[in-house]
Order: structure tokens, then C-alpha cells, then sequence
């Protein structure tokens, strides 16, 4: 498992109706973007300093939380030919 600083920190909720519990990266520790991660969890604000089971969590990078064209537009190379 691998994140960068504002990556989001996903798993599952406690119970049915808590789908999902999010979190944002604030701080990676490991080596290489590797866990542990402090992460700030949107439910309430508090942070926690956690190795996550990848096995219940997943990482959502940043790119993936914004629309597609926006997040492409920086990185995105068109090549021009004209027809003569």
C-alpha cells in the first residue's frame, strides 16, 4: 500500500448505513510512500496515526477525487499534425 500526501484513506463502515469511513493523508512515515500514515478523518476531524489492513482499507489517490478532464488537463499531451 502506497499514498502521497492528500491521498484519501478509505475502508468500511461501522455499521450498513456508514458505507464508507474517509480519511485524508496528512503525514506518510514509511519509506517509499509505505504506511504508517496519519490520516485526518472527515467524520469528526481527529487524526490517528494507523498501519492500515490492506486487506479493509484502500487508498484513493488524489487524481481520482477530482473530476477526470480537470485532473488530466495538467498532464495531458496532444500531438498536432497538420494535413497539407
Amino acid at each position: 500500500m502506497r499514498a502521497e500526501v492528500g491521498d484519501q484513506l478509505v475502508g468500511p463502515g461501522r455499521t450498513v448505513v456508514h458505507g464508507e469511513i474517509v480519511g485524508v493523508v496528512t503525514v506518510v512515515h514509511g519509506e517509499d510512500g509505505g504506511p504508517p500514515f496519519t490520516i485526518r478523518w472527515y467524520e469528526d476531524g481527529r487524526t490517528s496515526k494507523i498501519n492500515p489492513d490492506p486487506e479493509r482499507f484502500w487508498i484513493r489517490s488524489q487524481l481520482d477525487v477530482h473530476e477526470v478532464g480537470t485532473a488530466m488537463q495538467g498532464s495531458r499531451r496532444v500531438a498536432w499534425r497538420s494535413v497539407a
